[in-house]
C-alpha cells in the first residue's frame, strides 16, 4: 500500500522536511571552517571559537544530516517508482551521503572538539574537513538536481 504519491501532500511535506534538514545540517558545517579561516587571519583565539561551536550547534547539525538522509530514502520509497532504486544517482547519492557522514564523525567532529580542547594543530583538520565536506554536499546538490543516469522528476 503506496502511503503517499509523488506531489501528493504526504510527499511534499517529507520533502519540505528533507530539504529543511540539509539546509541546517549543511550551513553550519560549511561556515565554521570559514569563520576559523577568518579568526585565524584576524589573530583571533582559534580555541575559544571552537568552543562556542562544540557542543549543542554540532549536535545539531550531526542529527540533521542523518535525519536529511532518512528522509530522502523515505523520499524514494514514496515516489511510486518516479525514482527507482536502480536510478544510477540514487546509490551514488548515497555513497556520497556516507562517505560525508564517515568525513563528519571521523575527523570533522574529532577535530572540532580537539581544537576546543587547545590542540592548535587541529584547526588544519577543521578547515580540510570542512572544505572536502563542502564539495561532497555540492556533489550531492548536483545529484538531486541533475539526477545523472536518468529517472526522477
Amino acid at each position: 500500500m503506496i502511503l503517499a504519491a509523488v506531489n501528493d501532500t504526504p510527499y511534499d511535506i517529507v520533502l519540505f522536511l528533507h530539504i529543511v534538514a540539509v539546509i541546517i545540517s549543511v550551513g553550519p558545517v560549511v561556515a565554521h571552517p570559514l569563520l576559523m579561516l577568518g579568526e585565524e587571519q584576524r589573530g583571533g583565539d582559534l580555541q575559544a571559537l571552537a568552543q562556542k561551536i562544540v557542543g549543542l550547534p554540532t549536535k545539531v547539525y550531526m542529527y540533521a544530516f542523518i535525519v536529511a538522509g532518512i528522509l530522502g530514502i523515505g523520499l524514494i520509497s514514496m515516489s511510486d517508482d518516479v525514482i527507482s532504486w536502480g536510478d544510477p544517482w540514487i546509490y551514488l547519492s548515497l555513497v556520497v551521503w556516507v562517505g560525508a557522514m564517515g568525513l563528519q564523525h571521523g575527523l570533522l567532529f574529532p577535530a572540532e572538539r580537539a581544537l576546543a580542547e587547545g590542540d592548535t594543530a587541529a584547526a588544519d583538520k577543521v578547515k580540510l574537513a570542512g572544505a572536502v565536506f563542502a564539495g561532497l554536499v555540492l556533489i550531492l546538490v548536483y545529484f538531486m538536481v541533475f539526477k545523472p543516469g536518468g529517472g526522477g522528476l
